[in-house]
């Protein structure tokens, strides 16, 4: 856990991540493959651990701009770079040039396509969104039209080599997922599509996870990389043999005795009501720390869980560790991850905090500092 003079770091666990990858990949053989979901820095994990999923085999990314998809070829990953969230007209050029797979959801998009590659005497691959009840990117079906389907498959210009929808709700609502893949199904065999050598997808982390006949070609997996639940209950990714890939650490900068009856941190949220042994630690919200966990995060110090106390400060935070022998200054205080028997998970802080898991890592993206270990 000592890793050189950092103030606060994270760590990335080669081991894990590989055994995240091999699992995943099982898990959607032998008829499909895995697309490797790395948007918003890997979420907050940082460009570097795509080129480690690179160098351990995986061939498929996902991203969610133009600028993404650079920032990924340029750090050397080897494969296909899907984008995810559609594109601009005026970066439709660079795609084409650079080879990228966008995704593409109207009739506007494709022309922009069409005559980027007709301009560059290319073939332009690309994906076909249809929205079966996300209402964000992507077609209704209601409104894809003879002529758009024409369009794309006759093209010399482009070819279609995928299909896909996205799930709204596939932590927690399965009944609607089953009707969107049920609808997405449906719209893929009355255009003909369905039977065809195309890469069909719909599930995230967390259908690919839960609903298994949901699993198609291909798949979208972005958290549970990470050894993450989607969902937010730590039993899921575990019933699966998925290990936490991700730890968040930071040294203690001061220990002091404070009286019964002293304010700590700003506006005075907590009050001591004992003599109590306070921990100033280096890390705080401009480090990705929400601030609405003060007073309601727990972290490790020696292996033991102990609170967080007072309003969480810009780059500090205080730690009640009045029950914890021997804390001194330097000592490393976990805020997501292992130390000794004690674990803290990112579903756990997600719970504290009142959000997801995957808002929790994208906010540690802030952390400058990334170890691999």
């Amino acid at each position: 856990m000592e890793h050189g003079n950092f103030h606060f770091w994270m760590e990335i666990s080669r081991e894990h991540l590989a055994h995240n990858l091999l699992v995943l990949k099982q898990l959607a053989s032998p008829r499909g493959d895995i697309m490797g979901v790395v948007k918003s820095q890997v979420y907050g994990h940082g460009v570097a651990t795509a080129t480690l999923l690179s160098s351990l085999g995986l061939r498929k990314f996902g991203v969610a701009s133009l600028e993404e998809a650079l920032d990924l070829k340029r750090s050397g990953v080897k494969g296909d770079i899907y984008i995810l969230g559609g594109f601009f007209p005026w970066e439709a050029e660079a795609i084409v040039a650079e080879g990228f797979i966008p995704v593409v959801s109207q009739e506007e998009e494709l022309e922009n396509l069409v005559r980027a590659a007709e301009r560059q005497g290319k073939t332009a691959r690309f994906h076909f969104k249809v929205d079966t009840g996300m209402g964000r990117l992507g077609c209704l079906p209601c409104n894809f039209t003879r002529a758009f389907f024409e369009r794309m498959s006759l093209s010399p210009a482009v070819a279609l080599c995928g299909v896909m929808t996205h799930f709204s709700s596939a932590e927690k609502d399965p009944e609607y997922t089953e009707w969107q893949f049920q609808k997405f199904l449906a719209f893929l065999k009355r255009w003909g599509f369905w039977g065809k050598s195309l890469e069909y997808h719909c599930a995230n982390s967390a259908a690919f996870l839960t609903f298994p006949h949901m699993r198609l070609a291909l798949n979208r997996i972005g958290i549970a990389l990470f050894g993450v639940s989607p969902n937010g209950e730590p039993e899921l990714a575990k019933s699966l043999g998925l290990k936490p890939v991700t730890s968040v650490r930071a040294r203690v900068k001061l220990v002091k005795v404070l009286p019964p009856g002293f304010r700590v941190g700003y506006g005075g949220t907590f009050v001591t009501s004992r003599v109590s042994k306070v921990a100033v630690v280096a890390l705080g919200y401009a480090q990705g720390l929400f601030r609405v966990l003060s007073n309601n995060l727990e972290v490790l110090v020696h292996g033991k869980r102990a609170p967080v106390i007072g309003t969480i400060s810009m780059d500090q935070v205080m730690v009640d560790v009045t029950h914890i022998e021997g804390v001194e200054r330097g000592d490393v205080v976990t805020f997501i991850g292992r130390d000794g028997e004690e674990e803290i998970r990112v579903e756990e802080v997600a719970r504290w905090g009142k959000t997801i898991p995957h808002e929790v890592l994208c906010s540690f993206g802030r952390i400058r500092h990334r170890v691999f270990v």
